[in-house]
Protein backbone atom coordinates (compact mmCIF):
# COMPACT_ATOMS: atom_id res chain seq x y z
CA UNK A 1 0.00 0.00 0.00
CA UNK A 2 1.03 3.83 -0.33
CA UNK A 3 3.18 5.19 2.48
CA UNK A 4 0.39 8.15 2.62
CA UNK A 5 -2.42 5.28 2.81
CA UNK A 6 -4.90 7.21 0.02
CA UNK A 7 -7.03 5.08 -1.60
CA UNK A 8 -6.14 2.04 0.30
CA UNK A 9 -7.55 0.82 3.28
CA UNK A 10 -5.32 -0.47 6.00
CA UNK A 11 -4.60 -5.02 5.09
CA UNK A 12 -5.44 -5.95 8.53
CA UNK A 13 -8.23 -3.73 9.71
CA UNK A 14 -11.97 -5.29 9.41
CA UNK A 15 -12.54 -6.18 5.93
CA UNK A 16 -15.04 -3.68 3.66
CA UNK A 17 -18.14 -5.12 2.54
CA UNK A 18 -17.91 -3.72 -1.30
CA UNK A 19 -20.88 -1.27 -1.64
CA UNK A 20 -22.10 -3.87 -4.58
CA UNK A 21 -21.91 -6.40 -2.64
CA UNK A 22 -25.56 -8.26 -1.29
CA UNK A 23 -29.39 -7.04 -2.27
CA UNK A 24 -29.35 -3.47 -3.56
CA UNK A 25 -32.97 -3.00 -2.21
CA UNK A 26 -31.96 -4.70 1.50
CA UNK A 27 -32.24 -1.21 3.15
CA UNK A 28 -30.46 -2.95 6.79
CA UNK A 29 -27.99 -4.25 5.06
CA UNK A 30 -26.65 -0.91 3.71
CA UNK A 31 -23.06 -1.25 6.19
CA UNK A 32 -21.80 2.32 4.51
CA UNK A 33 -24.56 4.78 5.41
CA UNK A 34 -23.07 7.57 6.99
CA UNK A 35 -25.57 10.79 6.59
CA UNK A 36 -24.02 13.63 8.50
CA UNK A 37 -25.30 17.11 9.39
CA UNK A 38 -24.63 20.21 11.93
CA UNK A 39 -25.73 22.68 13.77
CA UNK A 40 -22.85 25.02 15.75
CA UNK A 41 -23.50 28.67 16.80
CA UNK A 42 -21.35 30.86 18.92
CA UNK A 43 -24.46 31.05 22.10
CA UNK A 44 -24.32 32.85 24.33
CA UNK A 45 -20.69 33.64 24.31
CA UNK A 46 -20.85 36.17 21.37
CA UNK A 47 -19.08 35.69 17.76
CA UNK A 48 -15.92 36.66 18.50
CA UNK A 49 -16.04 33.48 21.28
CA UNK A 50 -16.79 30.85 19.08
CA UNK A 51 -14.39 28.25 19.77
CA UNK A 52 -15.84 25.10 18.36
CA UNK A 53 -14.87 23.80 15.33
CA UNK A 54 -16.51 20.21 13.24
CA UNK A 55 -15.15 18.22 10.63
CA UNK A 56 -17.22 16.11 8.24
CA UNK A 57 -15.66 13.72 5.62
CA UNK A 58 -16.68 10.84 3.33
CA UNK A 59 -14.43 8.49 1.76
CA UNK A 60 -11.60 9.32 3.85
CA UNK A 61 -8.26 8.48 2.73
CA UNK A 62 -10.12 8.07 -0.77
CA UNK A 63 -11.18 4.61 0.53
CA UNK A 64 -14.73 4.46 -0.59
CA UNK A 65 -17.67 3.85 2.08
CA UNK A 66 -15.23 5.27 5.08
CA UNK A 67 -16.48 8.27 6.62
CA UNK A 68 -15.20 10.52 9.75
CA UNK A 69 -17.79 12.90 11.98
CA UNK A 70 -15.76 15.18 14.54
CA UNK A 71 -16.38 18.04 16.72
CA UNK A 72 -13.48 20.39 18.58
CA UNK A 73 -14.59 21.82 21.19
CA UNK A 74 -11.94 24.94 21.81
CA UNK A 75 -10.75 26.54 25.27
CA UNK A 76 -8.82 29.58 26.25
CA UNK A 77 -8.48 30.33 22.31
CA UNK A 78 -9.89 28.65 18.75
CA UNK A 79 -6.48 27.47 17.61
CA UNK A 80 -6.21 24.18 18.88
CA UNK A 81 -9.79 23.00 17.78
CA UNK A 82 -9.18 24.86 13.72
CA UNK A 83 -5.49 23.19 14.23
CA UNK A 84 -7.45 19.45 14.66
CA UNK A 85 -10.01 20.70 11.93
CA UNK A 86 -7.48 21.27 9.18
CA UNK A 87 -5.12 18.41 10.00
CA UNK A 88 -7.18 15.59 11.44
CA UNK A 89 -8.12 13.55 8.64
CA UNK A 90 -4.22 13.79 6.72
CA UNK A 91 -2.59 12.94 10.48
CA UNK A 92 -5.32 9.48 10.61
CA UNK A 93 -4.13 8.83 7.10
CA UNK A 94 -0.99 8.70 7.52
CA UNK A 95 -0.69 6.51 10.19
CA UNK A 96 -3.74 4.01 9.80
CA UNK A 97 -1.01 1.45 7.84
CA UNK A 98 1.44 1.67 10.74
CA UNK A 99 -1.76 0.66 12.96
CA UNK A 100 -2.76 -3.11 13.58
CA UNK A 101 -6.48 -1.88 14.51
CA UNK A 102 -8.06 1.34 14.06
CA UNK A 103 -8.58 2.01 17.82
CA UNK A 104 -4.53 2.31 17.76
CA UNK A 105 -4.60 4.59 14.22
CA UNK A 106 -7.35 6.96 16.24
CA UNK A 107 -5.48 7.07 19.65
CA UNK A 108 -1.93 7.77 17.50
CA UNK A 109 -3.79 10.38 15.50
CA UNK A 110 -4.94 12.34 18.90
CA UNK A 111 -1.42 12.24 20.67
CA UNK A 112 0.25 13.21 17.24
CA UNK A 113 -1.97 16.03 16.65
CA UNK A 114 -1.28 17.10 20.40
CA UNK A 115 2.20 17.40 19.70
CA UNK A 116 2.20 19.30 16.51
CA UNK A 117 0.05 21.46 17.59
CA UNK A 118 1.59 22.48 21.04
CA UNK A 119 5.06 22.86 19.57
CA UNK A 120 3.64 24.71 16.56
CA UNK A 121 1.97 26.99 18.62
CA UNK A 122 5.24 27.47 21.22
CA UNK A 123 7.19 28.56 17.26
CA UNK A 124 4.33 30.96 16.45
CA UNK A 125 4.46 32.89 19.28
CA UNK A 126 7.81 32.97 19.30
CA UNK A 127 8.08 33.96 15.52
CA UNK A 128 5.32 36.95 16.26
CA UNK A 129 6.30 37.96 19.22
CA UNK A 130 3.71 37.63 21.38
CA UNK A 131 4.36 38.60 24.89
CA UNK A 132 1.19 37.00 26.75
CA UNK A 133 1.75 33.03 27.51
CA UNK A 134 -1.33 31.47 26.47
CA UNK A 135 -1.98 27.91 26.05
CA UNK A 136 -4.96 26.94 23.41
CA UNK A 137 -6.31 23.58 23.77
CA UNK A 138 -9.43 21.37 23.25
CA UNK A 139 -11.65 18.96 23.85
CA UNK A 140 -12.54 16.55 20.67
CA UNK A 141 -15.04 13.54 20.09
CA UNK A 142 -14.67 11.89 16.50
CA UNK A 143 -16.39 8.66 14.93
CA UNK A 144 -15.35 6.78 12.05
CA UNK A 145 -17.90 4.43 10.07
CA UNK A 146 -15.46 1.67 9.12
CA UNK A 147 -18.07 -0.88 7.59
CA UNK A 148 -20.44 -2.68 9.73
CA UNK A 149 -18.90 -0.62 12.78
CA UNK A 150 -18.41 2.72 14.23
CA UNK A 151 -15.46 3.77 16.09
CA UNK A 152 -15.53 6.34 18.62
CA UNK A 153 -12.60 8.45 20.22
CA UNK A 154 -12.98 10.56 22.86
CA UNK A 155 -10.99 13.03 25.08
CA UNK A 156 -12.47 15.68 26.97
CA UNK A 157 -16.15 16.40 27.46
CA UNK A 158 -17.61 16.21 24.30
CA UNK A 159 -20.40 13.18 23.98
CA UNK A 160 -21.35 10.57 21.67
CA UNK A 161 -24.77 9.00 21.78
CA UNK A 162 -26.36 6.46 19.62
CA UNK A 163 -30.11 6.18 19.07
CA UNK A 164 -32.30 3.22 18.64
CA UNK A 165 -35.59 3.49 17.34
CA UNK A 166 -38.97 0.96 18.41
CA UNK A 167 -40.12 -2.07 16.03
CA UNK A 168 -41.65 -0.44 13.46
CA UNK A 169 -44.55 -2.65 14.28
CA UNK A 170 -44.73 -0.70 17.56
CA UNK A 171 -47.19 2.28 17.20
CA UNK A 172 -48.21 3.02 20.53
CA UNK A 173 -46.87 5.82 23.25
CA UNK A 174 -46.60 2.90 25.15
CA UNK A 175 -44.21 0.93 22.30
CA UNK A 176 -42.39 4.51 21.88
CA UNK A 177 -40.43 4.25 25.22
CA UNK A 178 -39.15 1.24 24.08
CA UNK A 179 -36.92 3.33 21.87
CA UNK A 180 -33.27 3.74 23.81
CA UNK A 181 -29.64 5.41 23.66
CA UNK A 182 -26.64 4.73 24.40
CA UNK A 183 -23.25 6.37 25.13
CA UNK A 184 -20.46 5.70 23.67
CA UNK A 185 -18.05 7.97 25.06
CA UNK A 186 -17.39 9.03 28.87
CA UNK A 187 -17.15 12.23 30.05
CA UNK A 188 -13.56 13.08 31.17
CA UNK A 189 -14.71 15.94 33.72
CA UNK A 190 -12.44 16.78 36.80
CA UNK A 191 -14.98 17.23 38.74
CA UNK A 192 -17.29 14.44 37.98
CA UNK A 193 -15.34 11.41 37.22
CA UNK A 194 -13.91 10.05 40.06
CA UNK A 195 -11.17 7.39 37.96
CA UNK A 196 -10.14 10.34 35.76
CA UNK A 197 -9.21 11.93 39.06
CA UNK A 198 -7.44 9.14 40.24
CA UNK A 199 -5.76 8.65 37.13
CA UNK A 200 -4.36 12.13 37.32
CA UNK A 201 -2.98 11.60 41.19
CA UNK A 202 -1.67 8.62 40.32
CA UNK A 203 0.55 10.50 37.16
CA UNK A 204 1.37 13.90 38.71
CA UNK A 205 0.63 13.51 42.26
CA UNK A 206 -2.41 15.21 44.93
CA UNK A 207 -1.38 18.53 44.40
CA UNK A 208 -2.09 18.55 40.37
CA UNK A 209 -6.05 18.47 41.40
CA UNK A 210 -7.38 21.66 43.50
CA UNK A 211 -10.92 23.24 44.80
CA UNK A 212 -12.08 26.51 42.52
CA UNK A 213 -15.24 27.56 44.28
CA UNK A 214 -15.91 24.04 44.89
CA UNK A 215 -15.29 22.13 42.30
CA UNK A 216 -12.13 20.26 40.90
CA UNK A 217 -9.88 21.38 38.19
CA UNK A 218 -6.84 20.59 37.35
CA UNK A 219 -3.10 22.11 37.33
CA UNK A 220 -2.68 25.79 38.21
CA UNK A 221 -4.61 26.84 34.80
CA UNK A 222 -7.70 25.24 36.47
CA UNK A 223 -8.61 22.71 33.51
CA UNK A 224 -12.02 21.37 33.90
CA UNK A 225 -11.07 18.26 31.86
CA UNK A 226 -8.75 15.66 32.68
CA UNK A 227 -8.09 14.73 28.94
CA UNK A 228 -7.27 17.23 25.93
CA UNK A 229 -5.44 18.32 22.72
CA UNK A 230 -3.11 20.81 23.48
CA UNK A 231 -3.08 23.15 26.94
CA UNK A 232 0.71 22.70 26.75
CA UNK A 233 0.99 24.13 30.70
CA UNK A 234 -1.16 21.21 31.80
CA UNK A 235 0.53 17.98 30.27
CA UNK A 236 2.73 18.31 33.90
CA UNK A 237 0.12 17.86 35.79
CA UNK A 238 -1.49 14.65 34.52
CA UNK A 239 -3.74 16.17 31.30
CA UNK A 240 -3.57 13.84 28.42
CA UNK A 241 -4.68 14.05 24.86
CA UNK A 242 -5.06 9.85 24.44
CA UNK A 243 -8.27 8.75 23.99
CA UNK A 244 -10.44 6.50 25.18
CA UNK A 245 -11.73 4.51 21.47
CA UNK A 246 -14.97 2.39 22.02
CA UNK A 247 -15.73 -0.04 18.91
CA UNK A 248 -19.50 -0.20 18.13
CA UNK A 249 -21.29 -3.06 15.62
CA UNK A 250 -24.32 -1.20 14.19
CA UNK A 251 -27.47 -3.29 14.22
CA UNK A 252 -25.04 -6.22 15.33
CA UNK A 253 -27.84 -7.96 17.53
CA UNK A 254 -31.32 -9.03 16.63
CA UNK A 255 -33.40 -6.81 17.53
CA UNK A 256 -34.17 -8.33 20.60
CA UNK A 257 -33.65 -4.86 23.52
CA UNK A 258 -35.78 -2.65 21.58
CA UNK A 259 -35.15 -1.34 17.81
CA UNK A 260 -32.44 -0.48 15.55
CA UNK A 261 -29.96 2.20 15.71
CA UNK A 262 -30.36 4.69 13.51
CA UNK A 263 -28.52 7.69 14.72
CA UNK A 264 -25.34 9.25 16.42
CA UNK A 265 -25.34 11.89 18.12
CA UNK A 266 -21.99 13.70 19.00
CA UNK A 267 -21.78 17.26 20.53
CA UNK A 268 -20.14 19.16 22.85
CA UNK A 269 -20.97 20.18 26.51
CA UNK A 270 -22.66 23.54 25.91
CA UNK A 271 -25.67 20.89 24.44
CA UNK A 272 -25.07 18.15 26.76
CA UNK A 273 -25.05 20.63 29.60
CA UNK A 274 -28.72 21.45 28.81
CA UNK A 275 -30.04 18.67 27.09
CA UNK A 276 -29.82 14.84 28.66
CA UNK A 277 -29.21 12.13 26.27
CA UNK A 278 -32.87 10.71 26.55
CA UNK A 279 -33.68 13.98 25.52
CA UNK A 280 -31.60 14.28 22.74
CA UNK A 281 -32.97 10.65 21.35
CA UNK A 282 -36.04 11.45 21.67
CA UNK A 283 -35.43 15.44 19.53
CA UNK A 284 -33.87 13.37 17.11
CA UNK A 285 -36.00 10.30 16.65
CA UNK A 286 -39.01 12.88 16.45
CA UNK A 287 -37.40 15.87 14.08
CA UNK A 288 -37.66 15.40 10.12
CA UNK A 289 -35.93 12.46 8.85
CA UNK A 290 -32.92 14.60 7.57
CA UNK A 291 -29.86 15.11 9.54
CA UNK A 292 -29.13 18.58 9.47
CA UNK A 293 -32.71 19.44 10.11
CA UNK A 294 -32.15 17.03 12.88
CA UNK A 295 -29.01 19.02 14.32
CA UNK A 296 -30.73 22.37 13.91
CA UNK A 297 -33.33 21.26 15.96
CA UNK A 298 -30.94 19.98 18.80
CA UNK A 299 -28.67 22.43 18.90
CA UNK A 300 -31.57 25.41 19.09
CA UNK A 301 -32.89 23.21 22.02
CA UNK A 302 -29.62 23.77 23.38
CA UNK A 303 -29.75 27.56 22.95
CA UNK A 304 -33.63 27.85 24.47
CA UNK A 305 -32.85 26.28 27.28
CA UNK A 306 -30.16 28.53 28.46
CA UNK A 307 -26.84 27.06 27.03
CA UNK A 308 -23.84 29.91 28.32
CA UNK A 309 -21.58 28.29 25.86
CA UNK A 310 -20.73 27.47 22.18
CA UNK A 311 -23.20 24.95 21.00
CA UNK A 312 -22.47 22.18 18.09
CA UNK A 313 -24.11 19.26 17.42
CA UNK A 314 -23.54 16.79 14.66
CA UNK A 315 -26.33 13.96 13.84
CA UNK A 316 -25.45 11.10 11.34
CA UNK A 317 -27.73 8.50 10.22
CA UNK A 318 -26.50 5.34 10.24
CA UNK A 319 -29.62 3.88 8.27
CA UNK A 320 -31.31 4.76 5.23
CA UNK A 321 -34.79 6.48 6.19
CA UNK A 322 -37.87 7.59 4.30
CA UNK A 323 -38.04 11.37 3.55
CA UNK A 324 -42.06 11.04 4.49
CA UNK A 325 -41.03 10.07 7.88
CA UNK A 326 -41.80 13.54 9.25
CA UNK A 327 -43.33 15.64 11.65
CA UNK A 328 -45.29 18.63 11.60
CA UNK A 329 -43.45 21.66 11.13
CA UNK A 330 -44.33 23.09 14.08
CA UNK A 331 -43.28 19.95 16.05
CA UNK A 332 -40.01 20.39 14.52
CA UNK A 333 -38.89 23.77 15.01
Amino acid sequence: APRDGIGAAPALWPKLKSLFDGDANDQKGDSNVFRAGVFSACGARGVDKMEDRHLIVSDVGGVRGVSLACVFDGHRGFECAEFCRRNFEKALVSVWHECATPEEALTKTFTSLDEAFVDAFERTKVSFGESKERFPGCTAIVAMRWGERVYVANAGDCRAVVCREPFRALVTEEDKKNSAWLALSADHCADLNESERARVVAAAGPEALRRVNGVWRVGPAGLAVTRAIGDGDCKPFGVVATPEVVEYAVDADDGSNGGDDFALILACDGVWDVVSCADARDLVLDTVKEPSMSAKRLGSEALARGSTDNVTAVVVFLKRTDTAETVTWERAF
